[in-house]
């Protein structure tokens, strides 16, 4: 399992839940966390160890264990907080600001920490993770931080550096090994990636994620067999590990298995811990069975979309994704009207949401989705140089990126838009859109019609030339 982008707003509580634990930090005993409870502070130890290994619905019951056992227990608070909805996760930050003069400057600042996380305020979030790991260098989850944030501006080499540094001071750190082996593969450097994911596997042979990191990786770089053979080995150990889910459905997506993609997509909702991640994994489940023209599966994924309950403080992004799906079920049905004005509101709605969520950060929009699916819309509508438009978008994102998910949507872009222009005569540019995705991964099935298409479109020009 990857950690999310921390350029993204939305992102930066998944980051300091998904980052690894500070149990490197409290090793010893009850005095390195403030609290009263030896009892407490052994329910937070096991919680921390749960949310290092990925296991987050059982870190939730520790930590509100804890918490329980000593309702000051403000590490226990910012835990719980971590791995909760909006709501409930504001409370917990503030409550445990309210215990602030009782706590150590470590506690303070992982509790200013959330507190910036909750604001949205990424500057601060930036400044305070930096502190935290230049006054305290052996805790991963601050070196996590700020590795991501070094990696996100571009400078791959000194988010390694990071993790290198803290090898030298905690050489059994395999969480560590984990952040490297994805940064080599975000880099497109799977060799070196594999190699370090297998010195995690070697360190934790007992854990779901060292298989399922490695099993993400070689579906990114085509090695789909042996992704899903390692992704079945971390549900082996943890059959409740939805990531791993989410990654079988990636692994048959790049074979091309669009109903077992599916399913794992959806089982991957089923496992997921808050309302955020149910309905991401069912739109990656509804984008796979819509890019295939797939109508009646496409239908009962929108149904159960629309039909699920959730989180009132995820109300606006309800109804942009409403919006969103009522256009793509529109886009397969033919109803190219009602599919341009479900997409447009989608996008009125949705950028109304990023203004407010990313005011005074540097990240700019993109939402590849929905470029992708107006620019099939206006394909439909006979308005090529629309569409073509979208994809330059889509393939060009405004924004430093470092994670496998923004790359693939880059490759299904390349690869719509390298059979516009091979439409429109331009089969240099299409080979080369072509031969980038090939570079990053060689055999990813939703590519495939277009290159074929782009195939048959050589064939005919050189027929022609020859009579």
């Amino acid at each position: 399992m990857r950690v999310p982008r921390a350029g993204k707003v939305a992102g930066i509580v998944l980051l300091l839940a998904a980052a690894a634990g500070l149990a490197a930090v409290y090793t010893r005993n009850s005095r390195d966390v403030t609290t009263s409870s030896e009892e407490a502070y052994q329910a937070w130890r096991e919680a921390v160890e749960n949310e290092r290994r990925f296991y987050f619905k059982d870190a939730r019951v520790g930590f509100a264990r804890a918490l329980q056992l000593d309702p000051q227990f403000a590490m226990a608070m910012i835990g719980l907080a971590r791995n909760s909805e909006k709501e409930q996760r504001v409370s917990l930050t503030n409550r445990a600001n309210r215990e602030r003069g009782r706590l150590t400057d470590h506690e303070r600042l992982h509790v200013d920490l959330m507190l910036a996380a909750n604001d949205h305020d990424e500057a601060k979030f930036a400044s305070i993770a930096r502190t935290i790991h230049e006054k305290y260098p052996s805790d991963i989850r601050a070196a996590t931080v700020c590795a991501k944030l070094e990696i996100d501006a571009g400078r791959t080499e000194r988010a390694l550096q990071i993790f290198g540094d803290l090898l030298a001071r905690e050489p059994n750190s395999a969480d560590a090994y984990n952040q490297i082996g994805y940064y080599y593969g975000y880099r497109g450097d799977y060799d070196k990636a594999i190699e370090n994911i297998k010195k995690y596997q070697f360190m934790a042979p007992d854990q779901a994620n060292p298989y399922d990191s490695l099993g993400e990786i070689m579906a990114f770089s085509g090695r789909y067999d042996e992704a899903i053979e390692n992704l079945n080995k971390a549900l082996a150990l943890k059959p409740d590990f939805g990531a791993s889910y989410e990654h079988l459905g990636l692994a048959y997506e790049g074979k091309g298995d669009v109903e077992a993609a599916v399913k794992n997509y959806i089982r991957a909702s089923e496992e997921a811990i808050n309302d955020g991640g149910r309905i991401e994994s069912l739109m990656r489940a509804l984008r796979v069975s819509s890019m295939a023209g797939n109508l009646p599966l496409t239908r009962q994924i929108a149904e159960r979309c629309l039909q699920m309950p959730h989180d009132r403080s995820l109300d606006p992004n309800w109804e942009v994704g409403r919006e969103l799906i009522r256009g793509v079920v529109a886009l397969l049905e033919g109803r190219l009207d009602e599919a341009d004005k479900g997409l447009t509101v989608a996008k009125q709605k949705w950028d109304v949401l990023f203004t407010k969520n990313n005011k005074g950060t540097t990240y700019k929009p993109y939402w590849p989705y929905w470029q992708l699916m107006m620019a099939r819309t206006r394909v439909a509508q006979g308005r090529a140089d629309e569409a073509i438009a979208l994809y330059e978008q889509m393939v060009n994102p405004p924004n430093t990126w470092s994670d496998f998910e923004s790359r693939r949507w880059v490759y299904e872009g390349r690869a719509a838009l390298a059979e516009l222009v091979a439409k429109k005569g331009d089969l240099v540019r299409a080979d080369k859109l072509l031969a980038e995705n090939h570079r990053w991964n060689p055999s990813w099935a939703p590519s495939r019609p277009a290159e074929l298409a782009v195939a048959e479109m050589h064939r005919e020009r050189v027929q022609a030339a020859s009579r």
